[in-house]
């Protein structure tokens, strides 16, 4: 079927439209959306309408410090509200190509994503930065800078729903793979449909260059392996993704990039920017297997399903890994790291931070109903409790679940390649208080914050031009 080549497609693509624009062997592709979302139930400061600052390195505004009102780092909402929120994005991407005699393919991929005027992701320049010498009855090699398939297959299946947040940015995955190798294979056929293998191996700097310098310090280089498979036939669409990673920063922000577990953002309980009693002892693991797909009952009817096991050892806030920052900067914190699912505790009298393992289960469920123009959609997704032996509060206890119903149209009287569309979406918590493991931050849902409710409501606008 159309659908199940077209999302085939991405695995050997660079662009999201039918309609790109060719200068001989360059490429030109993209698309550009602007969207409005309303939320209510959303945290804000003495109901002024303003959201709190970040407490960075304690997103669940867990720590002492996050929640004692005077302090630094207060970073908890005095209140819920409304909050209107704009989100202008952008996507180009370049490609140059040349097939040889003998079938041989090599390329270039540029791509750049700007969001509100700024790098959709932090210190991330390009969204893809890669060269590729692919072969028909081999498959294609890939250097550079890469998506994860964690992080852009399960955005193909959620996008279309509605739910790109709820799902492909939650989890313990990564989403760009800044030094990259990958082999794809080609595409096999057998009598029950076509599936294609891929792996993928990533690396980066010890430390994280996009937020500090590079100073010396025993911090580890983050490695990962990612194995990925796909299968589809006439009514199915069936993709396998897993990743394990050693070194990295650890986050359960599925769109992170991969980048060193050092020189992070960090707050200790004493409201500095770190401490030199805390000391690296381990390697920070995380692993992700993620299961999903699409099944077409008809050509008008598809239903989406996903599910995914996250898996973090746990890092402590640490600080210190050398006590100088060089002449003139004096001591301190030269490599922090901001930790994840660690505990607030004391030993002799001294503040420290260790991180605790935990796995947490989740899943996806959509229906989406095409008509001519229209496409109607609905999904939800379950963020489901961690495992873990922690003994401070980090939102292992939680739970949520995101539902959304949407409405989709083309408006080719207009301009061929445009659409708009608006969705209606709800957030659920199981209590008040940090949120589940598998979100990154207590606001990641429009806002919604689930200190101050367990339920929230938020109504999104949106118009799309793809090229």
């Amino acid at each position: 079927m159309k659908k199940t080549i077209l999302l085939g497609a991405l695995l050997w693509g660079t662009t999201l439209s039918a309609y790109a624009v060719q200068f001989g062997p360059l490429t030109l592709s993209g698309f550009g959306k602007d969207e409005i979302t309303t939320a209510n139930n959303v945290g804000t400061v003495n109901d002024n309408g303003a959201m709190p600052l970040p407490c960075y390195g304690d997103a669940r505004e867990v720590l002492p410090t996050s929640r004692t009102p005077g302090s630094q780092q207060y970073c908890l909402p005095t209140g819920a509200g409304t909050v209107t929120t704009p989100s202008p994005m952008f996507q180009l991407t370049g490609t140059l190509k040349h097939e040889f005699d003998n079938g041989v393919t090599v390329q270039g991929v540029l791509t750049k994503r700007i969001r509100s005027g700024s790098n959709d992701v932090v210190g991330q320049n390009w969204y893809e930065k890669y060269v590729a010498i692919s072969y028909p009855s081999m498959g294609q090699l890939s250097v550079g800078t890469q998506l994860a398939r964690a992080w852009s297959r399960q955005d193909g299946f959620s996008y279309p729903i509605g739910l790109s947040t709820a799902w492909s940015e939650t989890g313990a995955g990564f989403g760009i793979l800044p030094d990259a190798v990958r082999f794809t294979s080609r595409m096999f056929h057998s009598s029950y449909g076509k599936f294609t293998l891929e792996a993928t191996y990533a690396t980066n700097h010890a430390y994280n260059q996009y937020v500090g310098p590079q100073l010396a310090g025993p911090a580890p280089t983050p490695q990962m392996l990612e194995l990925f498979a796909q299968f589809s036939n006439r009514s199915n669409l069936i993709e396998f993704t897993y990743e394990i990673s050693r070194g990295a920063g650890q986050s359960s922000w599925g769109k992170n990039p991969f980048v060193g577990a050092s020189n992070l953002p960090v707050l200790t309980v004493n409201g500095t920017n770190g401490t030199t009693t805390n000391y690296y002892d381990s390697e920070p693991v995380q692993s992700v297997a993620i299961l999903e797909g699409d099944h077409w009952f008809t050509p008008q009817w598809m239903f989406t399903w996903g599910l995914r096991h996250s898996y973090w050892s746990g890092a402590s806030t640490t600080c210190g890994y050398v006590t100088s920052l060089g002449p003139g900067l004096g001591g301190g914190c030269t490599y922090p790291s901001g930790g994840f699912n660690y505990a607030v505790l004391t030993s002799g009298g001294t503040p420290v931070q260790p991180g605790y393992s935990a796995s947490t289960n989740d899943f996806l469920l959509g229906l989406s109903h095409y008509r001519g123009l229209w496409t109607y959609t609905a999904g939800m997704v379950y963020l489901g409790r961690a495992r873990t032996d922690n003994p401070t509060q980090w939102g292992q206890d939680n739970w949520a679940v995101v539902t959304n119903l949407g409405i989709y149209r083309k408006v080719p009287e207009i301009y061929r390649n445009l659409s708009v569309y608006a969705g209606f979406g709800y957030v659920h918590f199981g209590q008040l208080g940090a949120p589940p493991l598998s979100m990154t931050s207590v606001s990641q849902f429009g806002g919604v914050n689930s200190w101050v409710s367990r339920d929230g409501e938020s109504v999104t606008l949106g118009a799309l031009i793809t090229f």
